[in-house]
């Protein structure tokens, strides 16, 4: 998986690179539609800074001594505007709920991994084998039948790793929502981890019936991103 902004690098999109590219790196970004680029690299950028000004006058936000605060805002937009209403903390928290939950669940998974499942005893010389059960609920399912709804026409996207959700990557781009249609290898969304956006491709086809994630919200690996009808 190259990321978006990797491959921009790669293309040439913020300025000439100090040697040839290899030629598999030029098939493969063939193979995906990508073009090298001999222009100027600030031309491929919109002028928005008197937007984060003019953003930044009226919620009040200031822009540090040497605008450095107005920069951070330009240049990660999404993550800064988290930052400044608390959601980032709320989700940094939320995250490590997650986690503690997950290692305590872990824990008695593990626990009971070490109990048996059934056992073998002997009365007066028959040998018997008698299944066991930890709960009350599990004791009175005992003998029912198991039956599985049957699965619907809703197909999901998954999260092929953990980071934050974002529907978008820059101003340019126009977000999905739900009731668009999608088609094989159309951009949905992408998930920044390590400073790093990774575009999310769809792997299926249909229609966008629920985006099950917010901008900046945390996501892990096998969630599920989008659902589609």
């Amino acid at each position: 998986m190259i990321a978006d902004n990797i491959w921009d690098m790669i293309l040439g999109k913020a300025g000439k690179l100090p040697g040839e590219v290899d030629e598999v790196i030029k098939a493969l970004a063939n193979e995906q539609g990508r073009e090298f680029y001999i222009g100027d690299p600030q031309a491929l950028y919109p002028d928005k800074l008197n937007e984060f000004k003019k953003e930044m006058a009226e919620k009040g936000w200031d822009s540090g001594k040497d605008d450095e605060e107005l920069f951070e805002l330009a240049m990660h937009p999404e993550q800064y505007r988290a930052f400044k209403s608390g959601k980032a903390k709320a989700d940094f928290i939320a995250e490590l709920e997650h986690a503690q939950s997950k290692k305590e669940k872990a824990i008695v998974e593990n626990a009971l991994k070490c109990q048996p499942d059934s056992v073998q005893v002997e009365v007066n010389g028959e040998k018997y084998i008698v299944n066991i059960s930890y709960n009350e609920e599990d004791a009175s399912k005992q003998g029912e039948q198991k039956t599985v709804a049957p699965a619907g026409k809703t197909q999901e996207i998954i999260a092929p790793l953990e980071g934050k959700f974002y529907l978008t990557n820059s101003s340019t781009e126009t977000p999905k929502k739900v009731g668009d249609d999608v088609a094989l290898g159309d951009l949905l969304c992408y998930i920044e981890s390590m400073k790093t956006y990774n575009a999310i491709t769809a792997d299926k086809e249909g229609k966008i019936i629920e985006i099950c994630f917010a901008n900046s919200d945390a996501v892990f690996e096998d969630d599920v991103l989008f659902k589609l009808g």
